[in-house]
């Protein structure tokens, strides 16, 4: 009896330490599975994520630029600038400096914002110019854009959305050489003249073009190869309908400008031409 009670205690330990093993195996297992399940459930919620707010406004603005226009074509006196070419009393040379953003000209970088006629050419002295010289700027021979239209050509220059809308200007100017004088002179952001902005140019009203518009277009037509429905054009129209006209002639869409372009003008020519190629690709 005394040999078999230490045997029956060792069987009994065994028994014991068996069944502790057995449970913590158990206990282990279970944690891990439930480890397992939560990864599982993670990755299924992190496919189902919905799209950020930049996702989508980034496919609601690639839909709305697929309606910009292959070109846009501006005319200039009374359009982008005043006064008219055949109001100078010269050929305008000198750069007006000051500031190139007309909404915050307190911290605006400086630039050509203007183009005036030499002095010498008017019969006074002759004067280098600039924005605080002793020059009159409101004698009538210092060219300025609007500043409706100096807002809608900093908008080109500097948004992304137009990298892929190119350019023009057709003008009748009876001074083309003034014209393109001011075109080079006149910048719109620093180290950008509106000159290098427009990709076409067809100015005046001699050779291949005349005072009607549409000699313009053709020649911009035949140049880039753009079809007249996928253009936009600004015209001020005070000295004869040349959007009327383009619209029947040639299916350009036209946003008349009486009173120089404005920035709200812009977006409204935006919207007919989006409303017209909607219409025509059946959208």
């Amino acid at each position: 009896g005394a040999a078999a009670e230490p045997t029956a205690l060792w069987i009994t330990g065994t028994i014991i330490i068996i069944l502790i093993m057995g449970k913590r195996s158990r206990s282990g297992s279970s944690r891990s599975g439930k480890q397992s399940d939560a990864g599982q459930s993670t990755g299924g919620t992190s496919q189902e994520t919905p799209p950020t707010q930049q996702q989508q406004n980034t496919a609601t603005s690639s839909t709305t630029d697929a309606f910009l226009p292959s070109m846009i074509v501006f005319d200039l006196d009374d359009c982008l600038w005043h006064p008219e070419m055949h109001e100078l009393p010269g050929k305008p040379t000198i750069a007006v400096e000051g500031p190139l953003d007309p909404q915050n000209p307190a911290t605006s970088a400086l630039g050509s914002v203007g183009v005036r006629v030499p002095s010498n050419r008017r019969g006074g002295g002759f004067s280098w110019g600039g924005i605080n010289g002793d020059d009159d700027d409101d004698d009538g021979s210092c060219v300025y854009l609007y500043d409706g239209a100096r807002l809608v050509l900093r908008d080109l220059a500097l948004d992304p959305k137009y990298s892929n809308v190119q350019l023009a200007a057709a003008s009748s100017s009876l001074e083309p050489s003034y014209s393109r004088a001011c075109l080079q002179q006149l910048e719109i952001v620093p180290d950008v003249t509106l000159h290098s902005m427009l990709t076409f140019q067809q100015i005046g009203r001699t050779g291949k073009l005349t005072s009607r518009k549409t000699t313009h277009f053709r020649e911009l037509q035949m140049e880039s190869n753009v079809p007249y429905e996928e253009m936009l054009f600004f015209d001020d129209c005070n000295w004869g309908d040349h959007v009327g006209d383009l619209e029947r002639s040639c299916g350009v869409v036209g946003q008349r400008t009486p009173n120089g372009l404005t920035l709200e003008q812009f977006h409204q020519g935006l919207r007919k031409y989006q409303a017209a190629a909607k219409k025509r690709l059946g959208n």
